[in-house]
């Protein structure tokens, strides 16, 4: 049984917690959940035919993509073998050094206590109680943090951290696995990031940095970073099997071992669902692998290589009426197409780790990205009329770099700090057709569509990112802990039409990107008030956005990136073993927001500033062995604070996608050894879904919405250490008719259903 004080970390404090995932079954013939003998052969049933399913899957859809990946990445062992060269400096009289902490830049001071900012940590442990299937699952536990779904398999939904409302399935939030970005800085969104390609099973730890505070990584990290770091060593051989709602199957499957002379740690998931909504079938496939050879006691080599496919249909948004009828709420529009989406994804890296001395170690990195991602999507184009689009996107990524890793000393007091350099080149072949029938063009399509449509693109995108980077924490004293960071990016790109483009104006423009050169500092000061009771934090740090494709692809562009500078202050308090509360003050504003003042001559300027700021707490309570509470709340306000003179009218307005209020509160009970109820509240208050048009057209709203959710588990006790827990989630219990996600479409409001009330069972198994 998981004794409290296990878990998930806060701030370098540990939290214990439990969590669920959705579902309601269609095996069972519609009449809700059953856990007896009807449930079991379903889903031995569905797992047969899934994992059929699962090799059509990834013969069909990875053998293009591995190939292009294989042949691009053909140069890198050459790389990598003149970084092998440090192997001839280890001696063979130094003692034996473990090298696997250093396989992720900064590793120190990821996990360090002396941060001076707000971060919460999921454990590798988390991963496997909570069951999820995609590492976004925990987001709702980050105080701030929400995950707006989108309900469409294969793409990536949006979250909400720091008064930020982009992050996912726009470029406000980092993404990163072992120090490598996930962000895409020209597919589908600026900073599109989709997490279905990490298994959660694979992960050893997930970390929240909140607001742009670590300055190992630049770009998209205005509101926070999300740094991955999968599992390397050890021996185990672990499942995770879950079946229920809507026929939805989720496999998942990690191992560790040595074989001859490697450490080797693999994993695979395969999910697959009907959907909960007509038209809404998606399945996707991951597999991992990492192989870790010790070339000497001080030098080790890692190879490491990942695999996904997916494929959806979706039944795009549902509009006002539809969302008030509760008969046909979950029912696909009529005007929606045959929309879907189809993605392969194929990654390769390698990793040298070498000791230049007990307290000093050195990584150099090359990493390759082969992906192509294509959707269509129906969407109002006016109040009245629908139109589907297609977008396809082919992206390759190569990316290289090294950095030194020290745990020194500086006037004799602990002084740990990462210094790095790092350079991505990232190209993004990109087709989008606007007016398509069932995905095939018309007679509107060569025309620019019409009814808001937008014509065609076809063009070659290349971004290129050059980075200096260093951080550092020095233990003073208990009271005085300062930490620095400083990063510069440079960054430049281009654009080249491939074909005939029949879009127009200034979403159209396609040249030269200006080199931008991006200097983003890090301060911070931790301090320990009371001794194991208080603790104290202060930071000021800045991170940045580029402008928009739209912008930065027009010729003559000579605006500068907008700046964000957050300050925050925290404390910490523990007052004896039942109590843990963190609370935690941030604003962020911004400056030299990019705005298009002239539409005739294509003119932008750097004019514009917004504040966000807002008040979020973590709090835990455990009286006793049995039962554990805690809760995860925020407040956050949102305002433009300037805006260019043509749309004065929105100063004062609310960033669009910000809830006003989050809250989570979990309790658990652990009435006899072994089993353990969890209930889980979530509350998200009203946000914007669209700013002030005009002086006299106001904002639109959404209301929030509130679900609560139940879980139930049993793990018997094993002689041998061999975990067994089965497990019973109900989602929404209540079966509220609430949408995940708001917006607005061609000056129409709409909404992405929610699941119903939904049931999983499921296994985790240690073999």
């Amino acid at each position: 049984m998981r004794r409290r004080g296990e878990g998930m970390t806060v701030f370098s404090t540990p939290v214990s917690f439990r969590r669920r995932r959705n579902g309601r079954s269609k095996c069972l013939g519609g009449q809700g959940p059953r856990v007896g003998a009807t449930i079991i052969p379903c889903a031995l049933t569905a797992l047969i035919r899934h994992s059929m399913i699962f090799l059509r899957f990834f013969i069909h859809s990875s053998g293009s993509v591995m190939a292009a990946c294989i042949a691009r990445f053909a140069t890198m062992p050459l790389l990598l073998a003149g970084l092998g060269a440090l192997n001839a400096a280890a001696s063979e009289s130094d003692p034996l050094v473990t090298l696997e902490s250093v396989v992720v830049k900064g590793q120190l001071l990821t996990t360090s206590p002396d941060q001076p900012y707000s971060v919460q940590q999921f454990s590798q442990e988390d991963f496997r109680e909570r069951q999820v299937s995609q590492p976004e699952q925990l987001f709702r536990e980050v105080p701030g943090m929400e995950v707006r779904s989108l309900g469409y398999g294969g793409v990536a939904n949006s979250m909400t951290l720091r008064g930020f409302s982009g992050g996912g399935h726009g470029g406000d939030i980092g993404f990163v696995l072992d120090g490598i970005p996930l962000n895409e800085a020209s597919s589908h969104a600026d900073g599109y990031a989709d997490l279905n390609v990490v298994i959660p099973l694979e992960l050893r730890a997930m970390t929240v940095f909140k607001g742009p505070v670590s300055a190992l990584y630049g770009n998209f990290n205005r509101a926070g970073v999300v740094a991955l770091e999968s599992r390397k060593g050890g021996q185990y051989a672990e499942t995770d099997l879950s079946f229920g709602s809507f026929r939805t199957l989720d496999a998942q499957a990690a191992a560790g071992s040595k074989i001859g002379g490697a450490t080797v740690n693999a994993a695979v998931q395969f999910y697959d669902s009907d959907g909960y909504r007509p038209q809404s079938r998606n399945n996707h496939g991951t597999v991992s692998g990492r192989a870790a050879f010790d070339l000497s006691e001080k030098t080790q080599f890692t190879i490491s290589t990942r695999l996904h496919t997916a494929r959806a249909d979706t039944a795009s948004v549902i509009t006002q009426a539809q969302y008030n009828d509760s008969a046909n709420f979950l029912a696909k529009d009529p005007h929606v197409q045959n929309d879907g989406t189809n993605k392969g994804y194929f990654s390769l890296r390698g990793d040298l780790s070498h000791s230049l001395s007990p307290d000093l170690k050195a990584l150099f990195f090359a990493y390759s990205t082969t992906q192509s991602f294509t959707r269509t999507f129906t969407r109002l184009t006016n109040a009245t009329t629908w139109q589907q689009r297609s977008e396809d996107y082919v992206r390759d990524v190569f990316g290289y770099g090294a950095n030194l890793n020290a745990e020194k000393q500086l006037l004799g007091k602990p002084f740990n700090w990462v210094a790095g350099i790092e350079a991505y080149d990232e190209s993004t072949r990109y087709k989008y057709a606007d007016a398509l029938n069932n995905g095939s063009f018309t007679a509107n399509t060569l025309t620019a569509g019409v009814n808001g449509g937008a014509g065609t693109l076809n063009r070659d995108l290349t971004i290129r990112s050059a980075s200096l980077l260093a951080q550092g924490e020095w233990v003073l004293a208990p009271l005085f802990r300062p930490s620095f960071g400083f990063r510069r990016d440079r960054i430049s790109g281009n654009c080249e039409q491939r074909g005939v483009e029949t879009r127009t104006g200034a979403s159209a423009q396609c040249g030269s990107m200006a080199a931008f050169t991006v200097d983003t500092p890090k301060l911070g000061l931790r301090s320990t008030l009371v001794p194991g009771t208080l603790e104290a934090r202060v930071s000021v740090a800045e991170g940045f956005s580029l402008p928009s494709d739209a912008a930065k692809f027009t010729a003559g562009l000579s605006v500068q990136p907008t700046k964000f500078r957050q300050t925050e202050v925290g404390l910490t308090l523990t007052p004896g073993t039942a109590w843990f509360v963190d609370l935690a003050h941030f604003k962020i504003d911004s400056r030299d927001e990019v705005a298009l003042i002239d539409l005739a001559t294509l003119t932008y300027a750097n004019i514009g500033k917004t504040r966000r700021d807002g008040i979020e707490a973590q709090i835990r309570y455990t009286p006793v062995e049995w039962f554990e509470a805690s809760a995860a709340l925020a407040r956050t306000h949102t305002e433009v604070i300037e805006s260019a003179p043509g749309t004065a009218y929105l100063v004062g307005a609310e960033i669009t996608g910000v809830p006003k209020t989050m809250a989570t509160l979990v309790a658990t009970v652990r009435p006899w050894q072994g089993y353990a109820f969890t209930a889980i509240g979530r509350s998200i208050g009203r946000y914007s879904v669209r700013q002030p048009t005009s002086a006299s057209s106001g904002a639109m709203y959404y209301d929030g919405y509130a679900t609560i959710d139940l879980m139930a588990s049993y793990e018997p006790t094993q002689a041998e250490g061999k975990r067994q827990r089965y497990y019973l989630k109900v989602a929404n219990l209540t079966d509220r008719r609430y949408a995940t996600s708001s917006g607005v479409s061609s000056g129409v409001q709409t909404y992405n259903p929610a699941p119903p009330r939904s049931v999983m069972v499921g296994a985790s198994l240690d073999f």
